[in-house]
């Protein structure tokens, strides 16, 4: 199998849209059969088609840079169930909510994450995923919170659903990292801006992509959140987090070992913690809708030049 160059980015592929009966029969073909028995065994049909098209698509992603067909890369899972490549030259990480479909492909550990921002918040689901109170203030580049609501903290704010939302990714996005996932409380995690003061963005339209320090949203190109130190666990020693995006209707977030990317760089996984710098902006992102690869050849999306 092809090791990956140190130096090759994170490639993130955001899909959009859940097939229908004859896309999903195309995507089956990308999965071993007992990967796709253990998929058809959950109970609710989008929890399927969500699965089946974030595995189909890690599965193309990873056989491109191994030079495997999909169904043939060798895919297991970590002590709490992380999936992973039994031969861990590349790393990957999914993550779904609704029609998205979140993958992340790299030389190194990484973690993803994206979720819908709920409606409402209550002051101790907000303790429960940041391990504190409310904050003070209302995140300063949302509408400001309603004072009498009946879920205020003791500052008088109401939780702000997208403040706690991007709260939640990045807080998922590094357990994941970890191999962890929810066997960990995700306020145990210690983020330097745990009080909410990350950058609103929005995701690239789809056929976009985006480099680091850039946003294709409604307003423009402009300053995404930074990265941010990860502490409060010594599995999360040394990991980075940032949000790739904080909109109304969605939040992701991606999580990456501090300093140079690659697989000598000490992870989660054990070891020397990474050095204190935060990772380098080796990484894009792209939006595609699920008919843009669905069907297509790789060449066409699936560009291996980066590893």
């Amino acid at each position: 199998m092809h090791a990956p160059d140190a130096r090759a980015p994170y490639r993130l592929i955001l899909s959009r849209g859940l097939p229908d009966a004859a896309g999903a029969a195309r995507l089956r073909l990308d999965l071993p059969e007992d990967e796709w028995r253990r998929i058809a065994r959950l109970r609710r049909a989008d929890d399927r088609l969500r699965s089946l098209v974030g595995r189909a698509l890690a599965r193309r992603l990873l056989g491109r840079r191994l030079g495997l067909a999909p169904a043939d890369v060798p895919l297991g899972a970590g002590p709490h169930g992380k999936p992973m490549l039994v031969a861990a030259a590349w790393h990957f990480n999914i993550a779904h909510s609704g029609d998205l479909v979140l993958v992340g492909v790299g030389p190194g550990p990484l973690g993803v994450d994206v979720e819908h921002c709920p409606d409402q918040v209550d002051a101790a689901l907000w303790r429960l995923v940041t391990g504190g109170p409310l904050p003070a203030a209302s995140h300063p580049a949302l509408d400001p919170p309603a004072r009498d609501h009946p879920a205020a903290g003791r500052s008088g704010a109401a939780p702000d659903p997208r403040a706690f939302c991007a709260q939640w990714v990045r807080r998922e996005a590094v357990l994941k990292a970890c191999g962890l996932g929810l066997s960990v409380e995700p306020g145990a995690l210690r983020l330097a801006d745990a009080g909410g003061s990350d950058e609103p963005a929005e995701p690239v339209k789809p056929g976009e992509s985006r480099e680091p320090g850039q946003s294709a949203g409604p307003g423009g190109p402009g300053e995404t959140a930074g990265w941010t130190p990860v502490s409060g666990l010594p599995e999360a020693e040394g990991l980075w987090v940032r949000l790739l995006w904080s909109g109304p209707g969605h939040c992701a977030a991606l999580c990456l070992p501090g300093g140079a990317p690659g697989p000598d760089t000490a992870s989660c996984a054990g070891g020397r913690p990474a050095p204190g710098a935060p990772p380098p902006d080796a990484w894009t992102l792209r939006t595609l809708a699920l008919a843009d690869w669905i069907g297509a050849p790789d060449d066409g999306w699936n560009d291996d030049r980066d590893g």
